[in-house]
């Protein structure tokens, strides 16, 4: 009996070991989701209709969970990144038209995430002219001399910030039985502003460049077939922690703001508006979150592009090389911040005022990307035993279905006002 427990825990043990060793790409890529644009979406929604935008947490959960594991598998079996196949599959022209879409709707979040860091800052006192540059060079100069493996380790770091929303849900002092009920039961009638405003939440969790993080992260750390089942669940477990703490976010605005009916336009404007319903500290944990967000969408988001276009024309694109070899890879992520700036600094900009819109657009380009998902993740040559099964096959395409279905007919309302 003993010597059966003591080989149960051994076994056990290692599979820990094995899980902390490999945990990393979906979790990166599952926080990296919730940044400055996704705090402003989510406060935004959550101001407009409360309690309600929590019916659509679980759904957009399992769409995470299930089409992040499809891209992760694809990028472990083929140990290439989604650019790299769409080049090599359907040629140059195609591969570029993919990514002029995936950098004009990457461009938005940048510039969100700019916007959420400036705003961030301003919230605590210091002057953005001077710490916004001053950030964004310590960044860069950390990505260049880092490697992947510090770089995970700073991004696993900066997520710890998140849990200053779980404080702010827990000072506002909500009904938690009703949040729970909320998550399940709808609380309001459906109306096509709410599919337009479901469609922007979901495009703020499930991103188009979070399939192009992904997939570079696994390569950048060597995982193999043999770390599947440890990848599975680091893309699962992620995408429920993170989701957890989206749902924090949408609790402190939800209980404070919509309760109080108070109408915001972006999440810095929330950390003010909760400060005198719910204290002082509620505010500050908000507006600390959005610091954090800030920083970590602005590293992630246009590593995303600067890894999709160094596939795009072959080129090195990794954090485990330096400068001199992946000089193309950094300059791209330097241009992109660089010309970001440039909007962001106006002292009168701030781009969560359409915060809604970007995020709408980015959850509408969602079925392109999962159409070369399905393709590469059904093809016998590329990934043999690993391939798709036909359930798997009906879920993403039913996904991608209701999610154009639900996007037409939201986004037809919004823009056509009927």
């Amino acid at each position: 009996m003993i010597q059966r427990m003591k080989v149960f825990f051994q076994r056990w043990s290692k599979s820990i070991v094995l899980y902390l060793a490999i945990m990393g790409p979906g979790l990166v890529t599952a926080f990296a989701d919730n940044d400055a644009g996704g705090v402003a979406t989510y406060s935004v929604a959550a101001a407009k209709f409360g309690y309600q935008i929590l019916l659509t947490l679980i759904p957009i959960t399992a769409v995470l969970a299930i089409t992040q594991e499809i891209g992760a598998r694809i990028a472990i079996v083929t140990g290439k990144g989604l650019a790299d196949l769409i080049r090599e599959r359907y040629g140059v022209f195609v591969s570029f038209v993919v990514f002029a879409i995936v950098f004009m709707v990457n461009f938005g979040v940048i510039l969100q995430d700019l916007s959420g860091l400036k705003s961030g800052l301003q919230l605590f006192g210091f002057d953005y002219r001077i710490f916004l540059p001053l950030t964004l060079v310590v960044l860069f100069i950390f990505l260049v001399n880092s490697n992947y493996h510090n770089t995970e380790r700073l991004f696993l770091i900066v997520m710890l910030f998140y849990l200053t929303y779980l404080f702010s849900a827990i000072l506002v002092k909500p009904d938690w039985g009703f949040v729970f009920k909320s998550m399940f039961v709808p609380q309001g009638k459906m109306s096509f502003d709410y599919l337009y405003t479901s469609i922007a939440v979901l495009g703020t969790t499930v991103t188009a460049w979070g399939q192009f993080v992904i997939a570079s992260s696994i390569n950048d750390k060597k995982l193999t077939p043999t770390h599947l089942k440890y990848n599975r669940m680091d893309v699962i477990s992620a995408s429920i922690i993170s989701n957890t703490f989206t749902m924090f976010m949408i609790v402190a605005v939800a209980a404070t703001l919509w309760s109080n009916h108070v109408l915001i336009t972006d999440a810095a404007g929330a950390s003010l508006a909760i400060r005198p319903l719910a204290g002082d500290m509620a505010g500050v944990f908000f507006g600390a979150g959005l610091l954090a967000a800030g920083f970590l969408g602005c590293a992630i988001v246009p590593l995303s592009t600067a890894y999709a276009f160094s596939e795009l024309f072959g080129l090195t694109g990794s954090l485990d090389h330096g400068f001199r070899k992946g000089k193309f890879f950094y300059m791209f992520f330097l241009f992109q911040v660089v010309l970001a700036s440039i909007f962001v600094m106006q002292p009168s900009f701030s781009l969560f005022q359409i915060t809604l819109y970007a995020d709408f657009f980015n959850g509408m380009v969602l079925p392109l990307v999962f159409f070369f998902l399905y393709k590469f993740a059904n093809d016998e040559e590329l990934m043999g035993k690993y391939k798709n099964t036909k359930i798997q096959n009906i879920i993403l395409i039913s996904i991608a279905v209701i999610i154009s279905f639900a996007g037409l007919l939201g986004g037809a309302s919004h823009f056509l006002k009927f």
